[in-house]
């Protein structure tokens, strides 16, 4: 996952790195007018791990905006295992919605790390798709939009697929 210089990534990354704390970028994938961006920090609960926090930097026609509330969650990288599992495809995964309150569209995100034999991973809304291939060391980063759901209903909850090497797909069981 090679990321180019962009602002809404400086803009993520700069949000997490005030009060002495060093924040650094994961990953990000830019889909136009929004830039899902996967930030590692200290955690604070916990000096002997990390922060992981997946924010959507959106594009209000002027100028990027983070969200409102940014939180994340303690994380430690699970030894990478060499096969999928059909039970857990994703070791540390971690999902998020992230939209704004005036509407019900917004994104899905996916976060963690595939086997060895995993080569890609789809994730499927109602209003898109998107296939992302697993970076060298297993992480998977996706970015989808879906429905956020009415204030009374819950979000949608996109199919994540793994691709295998083999031509296997395992569908996550959530």
């Amino acid at each position: 996952m090679e990321t180019l210089p962009h602002p809404a990534i400086d803009l993520a990354v700069g949000a997490f790195s005030a009060d002495g704390k060093a924040a650094r970028l994961v990953a990000a994938i830019d889909r136009d007018d929004t830039v899902a961006v996967l930030i590692a920090t200290a955690s604070p609960f916990d000096s002997d791990s990390e922060a992981r926090v997946l924010v959507f930097v959106e594009h209000d026609g002027e100028e990027w905006r983070l969200p409102g509330v940014m939180n994340g969650s303690t994380y430690r990288q699970p030894a990478r295992a060499t096969t999928t599992a059909p039970g857990r495809p994703l070791d540390g995964k971690r999902t998020k919605h992230s939209g704004r309150t005036d509407t019900e569209i917004g994104w899905f995100g996916l976060t963690g790390y595939a086997a060895e034999d995993a080569i890609a991973v789809t994730v499927a809304s109602s209003l898109g798709t998107d296939r992302v291939e697993v970076a060298a060391d297993g992480l998977v980063l996706a970015a989808v939009r879906a429905r956020l759901g009415k204030k009374d209903e819950d979000p949608e909850r996109p199919v994540v697929v793994i691709h295998l090497a083999d031509g296997t797909n395992i569908v996550d069981p959530q």
